[in-house]
C-alpha cells in the first residue's frame, strides 16, 4: 500500500505540471472558422483544378499530434468549408508523392490503415460528444462517435457523401453531410464544435486544424469553434426499414433433454426496423422480428482454460447503434445477453446538459431453451435499461442508470450512480456506485453492491491511472458484463514516452502495471507486477515486451506465476502487415481431470495474423492462434489447442464484395489430466455484400461446419441415440444457405 500512495503522489506532482503552449505560432493559431451559406454545391474539379468557388473558409494550418507534437505537417494540406441549407460542405487538397499513397478500395469502415481525412463535429457543444467523418483516398467512408472517456465507436452509421480523387500530386476529397443526418438543437444560430485531420500511415504522421496536443487529457474540449451556421435544421424525417430474410439449414440438433438428431429447417421471415426523430434531437428505434443473425463472423480467440468468462464484442446492428448512450464505467449492459428478441424500442437524444438513453426489450430465448414440459416454456423475458446523464460545466458529467430483468419468478433490479470529473486539462476522476437486487425461486433474495474509483493522469510524456474495484460476493447482473465478484482490487498503470527526433523511432519508453487484490475476507487473491517497455517505429509499428510476476490464489491454493510477452504489430508495408505475440511461462490448469485439485503448469500462447494486399481490392489474412498447457520440468502435455483462419476479400465497387474464410479449431486434451474433450471443427463461410447505403443492402451466404463426431443410433438394448468422437472433423453438423434484402425508405 505504501507503493500506492507513493505513486498517487506522483500523479498529483505530475498534474500540477501546467503544459507548455506558449510557442508563439501555438498561442495565436486561430481556433475560429467562419462558415459562409453558398447557393450551390462546391465541386471538387473546381478545387483540383486551383478555382475554388467563391464563399468557402480555407483552412491550412495543420499541425502534427504525432510524431512532433506541434510541429507543422510535413504534407501541405488545404481544407474548405461552406454549408447550403442541407449539407455541410468539406473539400481537402493533401500532397504526397504516389509511392507512398495508402489507398484500398473496401468496405465501409474498414480503412484504419489507409491515408485519411476526418472532419470532426461536436453538434451540441458540450466538449463531450463528437461525430467522425473519415475517407481515404478512393472515397471510402467511414464512420464513428467519440465520446470522452470512452472508446471510439465504429458502429455509428449515418447517411452522408465522399468522393475521393488521385491527383497529379496527391488526392483530393469531398464530403457532404446533410443536417437531416445530424442531431443538434433547434436554436436558428448554431456553434459547434469543429475539427480537421489527416493522417499518413507510411511515417506514423496524424496532424490536426486546430492543433490537437497530448499534452491535454481529452479530444473534444480542443476541438475549434464555427460562426456563421445559421437557419439549418435536422428536421424530423422517418426512416423505415424492412427486410425479408430466407434460409435453408441442416444442422445437428443437441438438446440437454432430448436424444440427438439430425433436422432440416426452411425459413422465411421478414421484419422492420423504424427510426423516427423527435425534436430535432431525440430518436426513437423500434424493431419488430428484428433479423439478429449475424452477417459479420467474430474474431477467433482462445476460450479453453480460462478462469473467467471471455469477452465477445456485440457484433448486431440494432444493438451497436447509439450503444455509447448505455455505457458506464462498469459494464451494465452487455446487450449479448439478449439473443432472440420480438419486439423492442429504443430512445436516445439529449436536450441542453441533459442526455437521456431508454431501452426495452422482451428475449424469446430463456423459454425455447427449456423443455415443453417446463411451466415457463414458450414465456419471454422481459429487459429494460435507462440511463440519464447530466453535464457539469463543459466537460464533466454525473449519471443515473437501472436495469430490469424479470423471467418467470426471477427478478432482478439495478441501479448505479457514475459520474466523470475533469480536475484540470490532465487530471480525470471517474467513479461508479451500483446496486443489485435478486430473487430466484427457492433461493433466498440477495443484495449487492459494487463500487469503482478511476484517477487518470494523461501528458505528452507521462501517463498514469490509478484504479480501485469493490464488489460485494453477491452483486449480480443478468444484463452485464461482470466476470468477477467478491473482490477489493487496486491496479496501477504507469508509462513514459520518450520521443526522440529520428526518422526510426518515434517513440519510446518503460511501462509498468501493479495489482493487488482481496477477497471479502480480507484474503489476498492476487499480487501482479508488470514491468514492460513499449516502441513506436516508422511503418506505423509497434514492439511491446513485458514480464509479469505473480502470486494468485484459486480454490485456496496459492500459485506462484511467471509470464514473458513479446509482441509486434507492423504495417510497414502497403502490400503487407503483421500481428504476433508470443508468450510463455508457468500458468495454471484450472479445469484438472476428475480426481484432481489444480496445479501448476508450463505453458505456451501465440498469435500470429499477417495480410496481405497484393492490390486495392484484394486482402488476405490468415490467423494462427496456439495454446499449450504442459506438466512442469518436461512432463506430458495437458492440452494444445490451434485455431487456423484463413479469410479472402475482394472489393469489386464501393458497393460490392466477397469475403470468403475456412477456420479449423482443434483441441486435443490429455483427458488424464485436465477435463476436456477431443474437438476438431472445421468450418467455412462464404458471403456476397451488395451495401447501396446504411439499411439498404443485400446479403447472400453460404456456411458449413464439420466436426469429429458420428451419431450413434439407437441400440437394440434401449439405448438412445448417441454421440461418439471419431478423428477427423468429416460429419457435416451444421450447414445453411441464406439471402437477406432490407431497404431503407427516407421521409
Amino acid at each position: 500500500m505504501k507503493s500506492v500512495a507513493f505513486l498517487f503522489i506522483i500523479t498529483f506532482i505530475a498534474a500540477a505540471q501546467t503544459p507548455d503552449l506558449t510557442h508563439p505560432e501555438l498561442a495565436n493559431q486561430v481556433k475560429t472558422v467562419h462558415l459562409t451559406r453558398v447557393s450551390k454545391p462546391p465541386k471538387l474539379e473546381d478545387f483540383i483544378n486551383g478555382t475554388s468557388p467563391p464563399g468557402q473558409a480555407r483552412i491550412d494550418d495543420f499541425r502534427q499530434n504525432a510524431p512532433s507534437d506541434g510541429a507543422k505537417a510535413t504534407r501541405e494540406t488545404v481544407a474548405w468549408l461552406s454549408y447550403d441549407e442541407e449539407n455541410l460542405y468539406a473539400v481537402f487538397l493533401c500532397k504526397e508523392e504516389h509511392t507512398k499513397l495508402r489507398a484500398r478500395m473496401a468496405n465501409r469502415d474498414d480503412i484504419s490503415s489507409d491515408d485519411e481525412v476526418a472532419l470532426y463535429l461536436d453538434t451540441f457543444h458540450d466538449h463531450q460528444h463528437v461525430l467522425d467523418f473519415y475517407v481515404n483516398p478512393l472515397g471510402i467512408q467511414a464512420d464513428a462517435t467519440s465520446t470522452e472517456g470512452q472508446s471510439d465507436d465504429y458502429s455509428y452509421d449515418t447517411l452522408w457523401r465522399a468522393e475521393g480523387r488521385i491527383t497529379a500530386d496527391g488526392y483530393a476529397v469531398w464530403i457532404a453531410i446533410p443536417f437531416r443526418s445530424l442531431r443538434f438543437s433547434s436554436a436558428d444560430v448554431q456553434t459547434w464544435g469543429i475539427g480537421l485531420a489527416r493522417f499518413i500511415p507510411a511515417i506514423n504522421e496524424s496532424s490536426y486544424w486546430p492543433y490537437y496536443t497530448s499534452r491535454i487529457s481529452g479530444f473534444a474540449p480542443q476541438l475549434g469553434t464555427t460562426e456563421g451556421l445559421e437557419r439549418v435544421s435536422a428536421g424530423r424525417n422517418l426512416t423505415i426499414t424492412p427486410y425479408v430474410f430466407g434460409e435453408r439449414a441442416q444442422y445437428l440438433n443437441t438438446p440437454s433433454y432430448t436424444s440427438p438428431d439430425f433436422k432440416s429447417q426452411t425459413e422465411l421471415r421478414a421484419g422492420a426496423d423504424i427510426k423516427a426523430i423527435l425534436h430535432d434531437s431525440f430518436t426513437l428505434d423500434v424493431t419488430i422480428n428484428p433479423d439478429f443473425s449475424q452477417v459479420e463472423t467474430e474474431d477467433p480467440q482462445i476460450t479453453i482454460n480460462q478462469r473467467f468468462e471471455v469477452y465477445f464484442p456485440e457484433l448486431r446492428p440494432f444493438f451497436l447503434e447509439n450503444a455509447a448512450y448505455f455505457q458506464t464505467p462498469d459494464n451494465l449492459f452487455f446487450s449479448r445477453t439478449i439473443q432472440d428478441p420480438e419486439i423492442g424500442a429504443r430512445l436516445t437524444g439529449r436536450d441542453g446538459p441533459w442526455q437521456v438513453g431508454a431501452l426495452v426489450m422482451d428475449d424469446r430465448y430463456p423459454g425455447n431453451t427449456l423443455p415443453s414440459s417446463d411451466p415457463e416454456y414458450g414465456h419471454h423475458a422481459a429487459n429494460g435499461v435507462i440511463r440519464v446523464q447530466r453535464d457539469i460545466g463543459e466537460e464533466s458529467f454525473f449519471g443515473i442508470m437501472a436495469t430490469a430483468y424479470d423471467f418467470g419468478a426471477l427478478h432482478e433490479y439495478l441501479a448505479s450512480l457514475d459520474t466523470r470529473y475533469r480536475f484540470s486539462d490532465n487530471l480525470v476522476f471517474t467513479g461508479q456506485a451500483v446496486h443489485s437486487e435478486t430473487s430466484i425461486p427457492g433461493l433466498p433474495h440477495v443484495s449487492g453492491a459494487d463500487y469503482l474509483a478511476n484517477l487518470e493522469y494523461s501528458g505528452l510524456h507521462f501517463e498514469e491511472t490509478t484504479h480501485y474495484l469493490d464488489r460485494s460476493p453477491n452483486f449480480q447482473t443478468t444484463l452485464g458484463f461482470i466476470p468477477r465478484v467478491n473482490i477489493r482490487q487496486v491496479d496501477q498503470d504507469l508509462a513514459y514516452h520518450f520521443l526522440p527526433a529520428g526518422d526510426l523511432v518515434k517513440s519510446w519508453g518503460p511501462t509498468m502495471e501493479l495489482i493487488a487484490d482481496w477477497d471479502h475476507t480480507e484474503k489476498i487473491q492476487d499480487k501482479i507486477i508488470t514491468p514492460g517497455v513499449a516502441l513506436e517505429l516508422t511503418g506505423q509499428t509497434f514492439i511491446t515486451a513485458q514480464h509479469t510476476e505473480s502470486v494468485e490464489v484459486y480454490q485456496n491454493i496459492p500459485f506462484r506465476k511467471h509470464l514473458t510477452d513479446f509482441s509486434i504489430n507492423t504495417d510497414i508495408s502497403k502490400h503487407f502487415g503483421v500481428a504476433t505475440d508470443f508468450n510463455f511461462g508457468r500458468l495454471v490448469n484450472y479445469f484438472p481431470a476428475a480426481g484432481l485439485l489444480p496445479f501448476s503448469a508450463d505453458g505456451q500462447n501465440a498469435s500470429l495474423k499477417f495480410i496481405v494486399r497484393p492490390s486495392s481490392r484484394f486482402r488476405f489474412e490468415q490467423t494462427y492462434l496456439l495454446s499449450r498447457l504442459q506438466s512442469v520440468n518436461g512432463g506430458p502435455v495437458i492440452f494444445t489447442n490451434h485455431i487456423l483462419r484463413s479469410t479472402i476479400r475482394y472489393q469489386f465497387s464501393k458497393q460490392f464484395s466477397l469475403r470468403i474464410i475456412g477456420e479449423y479449431d482443434s483441441v486435443l486434451p490429455n483427458t488424464g489430466l485436465v477435463n476436456l474433450t477431443n474437438s476438431k471443427i472445421f468450418t467455412s463461410n462464404v458471403l456476397f455484400t451488395y451495401l447501396l447505403s446504411p439499411g439498404t443492402a443485400l446479403y447472400a451466404g453460404y456456411t458449413d461446419q464439420r466436426q469429429n463426431l458420428a451419431l450413434l443410433q439407437a441400440t437394440s438394448q434401449g439405448l438412445p441415440p448417441s454421440l461418439a468422437i471419431i478423428g477427423d472433423p468429416s460429419t457435416l453438423t451444421d450447414r445453411q444457405i441464406f439471402l437477406k434484402i432490407s431497404y431503407a425508405f427516407h421521409r
